[in-house]
């Protein structure tokens, strides 16, 4: 009973990237490693994994404060009870990524049943806790204004049901 080829998985990891929109995707038979970066369509042999640093500075290679202050802020969970599914991952990320960008507008579109609401509120917890206001500086928490068309949708954005 030979080793498996080590780049075997590589189409599955390369599906699953594109899905969760990461950038970097591997494939391993648990001896060799491989590498799949999907912005530049590199790949490729590589010894190990990066670390979670490494993996950070070869998915954002240009600095910006707001990006690396939106990270630092976990996710409310509610004490492992509430976790974001991987599209709404995405939305959030999009969202704060255009934010840390300087966007003054962002349109997230999302089906009935996807969790705007849960969206919404996570972007308006990572934008509290990193103190991010217009001025762009963090020198205090921002007023955030959430509306909605039905006390219900509100109420779980608060209670977090």
């Amino acid at each position: 009973m030979g080793v498996s080829n080590y780049t075997q998985g590589v189409q599955q990891a390369k599906e699953y990237a594109e899905r969760l929109q990461v950038r970097h995707a591997y494939s391993t038979n648990g001896d060799r490693l491989y590498r799949i970066d999907m912005h530049t369509g590199a790949e490729g042999e590589v010894k190990r994994y990066p670390s979670p640093d490494e993996l950070w500075a070869m998915t954002y290679p240009h600095p910006n404060n707001w990006r690396d202050r939106f990270a630092d802020v976990p996710f409310e969970d509610k004490s492992g009870t509430w976790e974001a599914r991987y599209y709404q991952h995405n939305a959030i990320a999009k969202a704060l990524d255009a934010i840390a960008a300087g966007r003054d507008r962002i349109l997230l579109t999302l089906a009935t049943g996807t969790g705007k609401t849960f969206i919404a509120f996570q972007i308006a917890w990572k934008l509290f806790q990193s103190r991010w206001n217009l001025s762009r500086q963090p020198t205090r928490r921002p007023r955030i204004l959430f509306l909605a068309d039905r006390n219900i949708l509100a109420n779980q954005a608060f209670n977090g049901t």
